[in-house]
C-alpha cells in the first residue's frame, strides 16, 4: 500500500496527529505481542504520529511509571467459568470419558478470555479522546476482544479504524474447533472488519487468505522484525551452547527431533539452553534420550536478557507447527527476526510457509529442515559442531535483512498506513 501523502507533507506539519492505540499486551508484560506495539509507540513520533496507548490495568505495575501516553483500563475477571467446564469434565471422566469440554469457556467467554477488557477500554478510550482528540484509532490483536472495543469507539466517534492481526482469528487453522464456534468466530470477525478501514498483517501468507475472504478490503503486510542490533562478536564457549528463546507450549514445539540428534552426539560438547519456557516435561524428555547432563533450562527473563542470551550462543533452534490439517504454515515466530539479526546459524525445524522462506532468504548459513526426515537434524547438528570445533563458526548477517526489519523502517510502512487512511477519510 503506497502512501497518498508525500513525506515532505507528513514533515511540514505544525505538530504530530494524537492516535489512539489499543493494546491488551504492553510492556511491563511479557507477551510475544509486546514487542511489535513498542516498536511502534517508540517510532512513530518521527514519522508525524503520537500515540496514546490504552492496555490493561497491571496491578504489578506503578502507574507513574508507564509515562504520560500510556493509560490502563480496568478488565473484569470471570475465573469462575473454567470450573464449570472442569465440573463437566469429571462427570465425563467418571464414566471413563476423556473430553476437553470448553463449551460454558467459549460461550460465556466469547470471543477470548479478555472480553472483561472491553468496557474499562472503551470507558478509557473516550475520557482519553477528552483530554487529547485523537485522530485515528488503532488496535493490535490478539486478544481478538479488543478489536470489539476499537469498533466501539469508532462508532461513538466516528475516526477511521486501523485492525492489525498478528494471528488470523476466524482462520487460524492451529486449533481444532467445533463447527459451532468456528462460525461465531467468523461472525464477530465480519462485524470487525465491516468497521475496519484497513487491516493490517503480518505476513505475506496472511495477507493471501484476507484476500481470498476479503476482497473488497484494503489489506497490506507489515511484517514483524528487531528493534536492537547486537554487537557482533564471536562467541567461544567451552560447550557449543544452542539456544531456543520463548515458550515450546508445553512442548508442542517439539525439540524432540533435535533431542535424538543430540542422544548420538553423547560424547560431544554439546549444550542445549532453553530460555523463557520452565516447562517440566522437557527434562522428561531429556531423559527419555538420555541427555539430561546436556540440557540448561532458563527462566522467563526480561526482553534485553534475552537478546543477551541469543548473542552468547553459538547455534540457535526453532521449531514450529504446521496447522493441524495441513503440511504449511503462513506464521513466522517473532524469534525468527532477533535470531536472523545475528547472523548465527540456526536449525530450523519447521513446516513449509512463510517462516521457512524467510531464512531461505536471508540467511546463508542456517539449516532449514521441512521434512519428516529426522537424519537431517542429526545431520545439520553434526555439519555445524564440525565447524566450532575447528572455529570456523561465524557470524553472517545479511544486510538487506537489516535494511528491510529495522523497528524504524517497519513503523515507517505503519505511518503510510496512517497516512493512506486519513488521507481517504479527509477527501
Amino acid at each position: 500500500m503506497k502512501s497518498s501523502l508525500r513525506n515532505g507533507e507528513r514533515l511540514n506539519r505544525r505538530r504530530n496527529i494524537p492516535i489512539l492505540m489499543l493494546a491488551y499486551h504492553y510492556p511491563p508484560v511479557v507477551a510475544s505481542g509486546c514487542a511489535r506495539i513498542k516498536r511502534f509507540v517508540d517510532n512513530l513520533p518521527l514519522f508525524g504520529y503520537d500515540p496514546l496507548v490504552v492496555t490493561v490495568e497491571n496491578g504489578k505495575q506503578p502507574a507513574a511509571s508507564d509515562g504520560e501516553m500510556v493509560y490502563r483500563a480496568r478488565q473484569f475477571v470471570y475465573d469462575k467459568v473454567a470450573l464449570l467446564d472442569a465440573l463437566v469434565r469429571k462427570s465425563f471422566q467418571q464414566f471413563g470419558v476423556n473430553y476437553n469440554f470448553r463449551l460454558f469457556d467459549r460461550l460465556l467467554l466469547f470471543p477470548d478470555n479478555a472480553v472483561g477488557f472491553v468496557p474499562g477500554a472503551v470507558a478509557k478510550g473516550m475520557d482519553v479522546y477528552r483530554t487529547s482528540a485523537y485522530g485515528l484509532i488503532y488496535v493490535t490483536c490478539k486478544p481478538f476482544s479488543t478489536a470489539l472495543a476499537a469498533v466501539s469507539l469508532k462508532k461513538k466517534l466516528n475516526l477511521p479504524l486501523v485492525v492489525d492481526f498478528r494471528d488470523p482469528y476466524a482462520y487460524d487453522y492451529h486449533e481444532k474447533i467445533p463447527p459451532y464456534y468456528y462460525f461465531m468466530k467468523k461472525m464477530v470477525e465480519r462485524y470487525v472488519l465491516k468497521h475496519t478501514d484497513c487491516l493490517i498483517v503480518n505476513t505475506k501468507g496472511g495477507e493471501e487468505l484476507y484476500k481470498a475472504h476479503y476482497n473488497n478490503m484494503n489489506i497490506t503486510t507489515i511484517t514483524n522484525g528487531f528493534d536492537y542490533r547486537s554487537i557482533s562478536s564471536v562467541v567461544r564457549n567451552d560447550r557449543m551452547i544452542i539456544s531456543h528463546v520463548g515458550h515450546l507450549y508445553g512442548l508442542q514445539r517439539d525439540p524432540e527431533r533435535l533431542f535424538a540428534a543430540m542422544a548420538k552426539m553423547k560424547d560431544c560438547r554439546i549444550l542445549f539452553r532453553s530460555i523463557g519456557d520452565t516447562y517440566k516435561g522437557i527434562m522428561g524428555k531429556a531423559a527419555r534420550f538420555g541427555i539430561e547432563d546436556m540440557i540448561e533450562i532458563t527462566g522467563n527473563v526480561p526482553h534485553e536478557q534475552a537478546l543477551a542470551h541469543i548473542q552468547a550462543s553459538d547455534v540457535l533452534f526453532l521449531s514450529q507447527l504446521a496447522y493441524f490439517d495441513r503440511h504449511f504454515s503462513i506464521s513466522i515466530a517473532n524469534k525468527s527476526y532477533e535470531y536472523l539479526e545475528t547472523g548465527k546459524p540456526v536449525i530450523a525445524d519447521l513446516p513449509e510457509g512463510d517462516n521457512a522462506d524467510l531464512f531461505r532468504t536471508y540467511s546463508s548459513n542456517s539449516y532449514v529442515i521441512t521434512d519428516k526426515d529426522p537424519e537431517k537434524i542429526h545431520h545439520a547438528l553434526k555439519d555445524v559442531y564440525e565447524k566450532w570445533s575447528s572455529g570456523n563458526l561465524k557470524p553472517q548477517i545479511n544486510p538487506a535483512f537489516i535494511d528491510r526489519f529495522n523497528g524504524q523502517a517497519l513503523t515507517q510502512q505503519l505511518a503510510e498506513v496512517f497516512d493512506f487512511v486519513l488521507n481517504g477519510i479527509n477527501r
